[in-house]
């Protein structure tokens, strides 16, 4: 039997789901219309946000999201001795080998 953790609870824009059951029906959801608050062991652990519209994510998470993930793309880049200078060199090879 499905305990309360199991089951799907709907909030005023915000869907509820255990890991389990966001395990199970990740294209379901992430292909609706509602952000998806994921819980693990009974607390938050993930949110998901639908991107039909990116313009529904709040600005300042928008900008949040976008600075953490820059941050860890260039300390990745950093780490395995990537320049920006290679980068940008292979960005044009590669849009030359597309034209």
């Amino acid at each position: 039997m499905a305990g309360p953790a199991d089951r799907c609870i709907t909030g005023p824009h915000v869907k509820t789901v255990a890991i389990r059951e966001f395990r199970g029906k990740i294209a379901e959801l992430i292909s609706g219309d509602e952000s998806v608050l994921v819980m693990k062991d009974g607390k938050p652990a993930a949110v998901v946000y639908p991107l039909g519209d990116p313009k529904q994510i709040p600005l300042d998470l928008r900008r949040k999201l976008y600075l953490a993930m820059t941050g860890e793309t260039a300390k990745q880049l950093d780490t395995q001795g990537v320049s920006e200078e290679q980068i940008e060199r292979e960005f044009n090879e590669h849009k030359k080998r597309r034209r």
